[in-house]
């Protein structure tokens, strides 16, 4: 693909195209300020890619939104500067400069697409919106943009009469590239641009970033939670916590040898292929600061292994610990101590009675104006009590209809389902879901949350429920007291343990995991997979683990299935499919995962 650069000519050379100074951002709330990013420095060269990393609640997508002030109502910029160009600061730019700068110097692709596209609207005209905007020429010249565009980012023409609720999750994210690339923007901001997609749909999208990058020289800003994607995609990264950047250099240098405790508890975090199964996944301990109070001293003291009294009392700043590197860290990192994980504490599974079977599902769905799709066809497998069974393949390979279907939500059009060879009961399966947010009643307790499945089952008595409800949430790890607060008041990696303690509450026997971990920052992610195993081993659930995460599938499964297009293509013991997969889409997916060591260290070891 030849594209021709269009970009300012005010660009100086030696300048970085975006640069933010001391930016500080607070948000207003029933308790008081909330200082979201506190003094946070970060510079952007013309086409390169900067990673952004940290756990939810550092400050990744505050600082995102506040570089191009998008942010909320509640959110304002109470100090340091944005500049563009060197010299145009957006901080204190009025906001007739800003329309000019959004959209046109400044794009934005942001996590969910579904969200953020009109779902009333064509993707046409969703373009067509985003060209007028800004002034781009009559309507024919508008639809050769919007046709352009659709080729760029890889949506086929006869596409942009469709709807996106039409479209699957990779290609509603092209389509969000796309309407950020309308105007050929100098600056891609992209948070978490491939956080809920499948390893080859993320490798398509973040070849694309590259490609961009490179023929168009647009500088790119990648906010991840994936220290793969960073390490083969991205020049340089940014470790944030707290509300700081407490890392900063080359992608080779600081993934390779951090100089940060909380760097290194993050890469240890990462789940990978090569680890063995039944490797205990290494979580940081504790959870992130409360940043409505005051933070005295290093932000991550209380989780550190290594703090120090001065860590305590004296906030570190970032300064040059190499010619490229600089860290926020009062303790050398030879000082460190290294946290090393052990095996997860497995129990054998009983292969002499399964507790599911799955015998010739088959599943199809119709609508009056399209032809049936086929979503299961003759999908056969068992599940043995204390057995982790993955569950892997791209969207749209039927894992989530599966589970649907295994719990009673879809009816097959033909097969047998069995829980322990009794056929479906509502008591013996339960379902964790993707997004704990949704899946919890806002408006309730955690502890009705919790209690609903009993009371739905009709299990106890109010006082034996309550009893049950606060057993459940310490054994979920979190504080009895939980239980009169509402979903809102916890974060996503807490939310998901309230959904894991309702998914027990009737003591089921098989528990399905419908990416549940997908959405979580690694440190989190480690946490909750962690959980369930050790679960898993306490209660003697069978668990039946759904991903796109294919190193995540490996550490906890004592077997994997494959699943393309509604069809078992493979299975077999997680070790030995990861090491000799026959299939040649299998082969694909372990392919497309991206490895959190850098390309650079990759081939220095090759040679």
């Amino acid at each position: 693909m030849t594209v021709t650069i269009d970009k300012p000519a005010q660009i100086r050379a030696g300048t970085p195209l975006l640069a933010a100074h001391d930016l500080r951002v607070v948000f207003d709330s029933e308790r008081g300020p909330v200082h979201a990013v506190r003094g946070v420095d970060l510079e952007l060269a013309v086409g390169e890619m900067l990673g952004v990393v940290g756990e939810s609640g550092s400050g990744k997508s505050t600082t995102a939104l506040a570089l191009a002030r998008m942010l909320p109502p509640a959110g304002r910029i109470v100090g340091g500067s944005v500049l563009l160009d060197g010299d145009t600061d957006l901080v204190t730019a009025s906001e007739a400069a800003l329309v000019g700068v959004r959209g046109r110097r400044i794009g934005m692709v942001f996590q969910d697409p579904m969200t953020s596209l009109n779902p009333l609207l064509t993707v046409r005209r969703q373009l067509h919106e985003a060209l007028r905007a800004h002034g781009f020429g009559d309507r024919r010249a508008r639809e050769a943009r919007a046709v352009e565009l659709a080729e760029l980012v890889g949506i086929p023409g006869a596409r942009l009469s469709g709807y996106p609720h039409q479209f699957s999750g990779g290609m509603r994210q092209r389509v969000m590239i796309a309407l950020a690339l309308a105007n050929r923007p100098d600056v891609l901001i992209a948070d978490e641009p491939t956080t809920a997609l499948d390893p080859t749909v993320q490798a398509q999208i973040l070849e694309l970033l590259d490609t961009l990058r490179r023929e168009l020289g647009t500088a790119v800003l990648l906010i991840t939670h994936n220290m793969g994607v960073v390490a083969e995609r991205c020049d340089r990264v940014a470790v944030m916590y707290g509300g700081r950047v407490i890392e900063q250099g080359p992608v080779a240098e600081v993934l390779t040898a951090p100089r940060h405790p909380y760097t290194a508890g993050l890469l240890r975090a990462v789940p990978r292929l090569d680890t063995p199964a039944g490797t205990r996944l290494a979580g940081i301990p504790g959870t992130p600061p409360d940043l409505a109070l005051p933070v005295l001293g290093c932000a991550f003291a209380d989780r550190c292994a290594a703090v120090i009294d001065r860590c305590r009392t004296e906030q570190p700043d970032l300064v040059p610990v190499t010619d490229d590197v600089r860290s926020a860290c009062w303790v050398p990192p030879t000082e460190a101590p290294a946290h090393e994980p052990g095996p997860i504490r497995r129990n054998a599974p009983d292969p002499t009675s399964p507790v599911l079977e799955v015998r010739g599902v088959s599943k199809s769905f119709r609508s009056r104006r399209r032809p049936a799709v086929a979503a299961l066809t003759d999908v056969d497998l068992v599940l043995y009590p204390g057995e982790t069974l993955g569950v892997v393949g791209e969207s749209g390979s039927g894992k989530s209809t599966l589970a649907r279907a295994i719990v009673g939500i879809h009816k097959p059009d033909r097969g047998v389902i069995r829980v322990a060879g009794k056929g479906r009961l509502a008591r013996e399966v339960q379902m964790v879901f993707q997004d704990p947010f949704a899946s919890l009643n806002p408006r309730m307790t955690v502890g009705d949350i919790v209690a609903d499945p009993l009371h739905a089952q009709r299990i106890g008595t109010p006082l034996e429920r309550r009893a049950r409800v606060l057993e459940l949430l310490e054994r979920v790890g979190l504080d009895p007291a939980a239980a009169s607060r509402l979903p809102r008041d916890f974060s996503g990696g807490q939310r998901q343990r309230i959904g894991i303690a309702r998914a027990l509450a009737p003591a089921p026997s098989v528990l399905i995991c419908d990416e549940a971990v997908s959405a979580l920052d690694v440190s989190v992610q480690a946490q909750v997979v962690n959980l369930l195993a050790e679960l898993q081993a306490e209660l003697g659930l069978a668990l039946l683990f759904i991903a796109h995460d294919l190193a995540v599938v490996r550490s906890i499964s004592h077997r994997i299935v494959v699943l393309r297009e509604g069809r078992v293509v493979e299975t077999g013991p997680a070790d030995d499919l990861v090491a000799h997969p026959q299939d040649p889409y299998t082969k694909a997916l372990l392919a497309a995962v991206p490895s959190p060591v850098p390309v650079a260290v990759r081939a220095a070891e090759a040679v």
